[in-house]
């Protein structure tokens, strides 16, 4: 059997840190090595009657969400946030989260990795602490949860991008 080679470009393998556009707006940048798209899927298995083993399995569900950590922590950053306004936060409890989504675009900065993601509809979510830190920059974490733009339509698209 022969060994399959690698054609690409080692050098492309590494990612540094990216763009975060969120609804038109420049967010900043992420730091280091903290953005992750994570696409989780399951399925469920058709069984034939009486049989053990499955014929086929059909995707059901399908989860998206866009972790990161942005490099500044700012009033504008933190306004995104559902339930925080004018420099307070409320109770989110309640709040649908769909009816906040607004388009999110990731940017590598390197040229290690020159595919920008678009996620049509994103809702930011506060995820972790805030960092006071004398030898580490802050940074806010977060997490996007990402919906498809309808039924049956887009949950992301991805191009290849110049490098910002």
């Amino acid at each position: 059997m022969a060994e399959a080679t690698f054609l690409g470009d080692p050098s492309t393998l590494h990612m540094g840190p990216a763009s975060i556009t969120f609804d038109g707006n420049n967010l900043g940048y992420t730091l280091n090595d903290s953005v992750a798209i994570n696409v989780n899927m399951t399925s469920t298995p058709i069984l034939p009657d009486q049989a053990s083993m499955p014929v086929k399995d059909i995707i059901t569900n399908l989860e998206v969400t866009v972790t990161m950590t942005l490099g500044e922590v700012s009033s504008a950053n933190l306004e995104l946030l559902p339930g925080i306004s004018g420099g307070k936060g409320t109770d989110p409890v309640g709040i649908d989260l769909l009816d906040v989504a607004k388009e999110l675009i990731v940017t590598p900065l390197e040229a290690g990795n020159g595919i920008a993601w678009t996620f049509p509809k994103a809702s930011p979510l506060m995820d972790g602490p805030v960092p006071f830190q004398r030898n580490t920059p802050q940074g806010l974490q977060l997490v996007f949860r990402a919906y498809a733009e309808s039924a049956g339509g887009n949950y992301m698209t991805f191009s290849e991008s110049s490098a910002t």
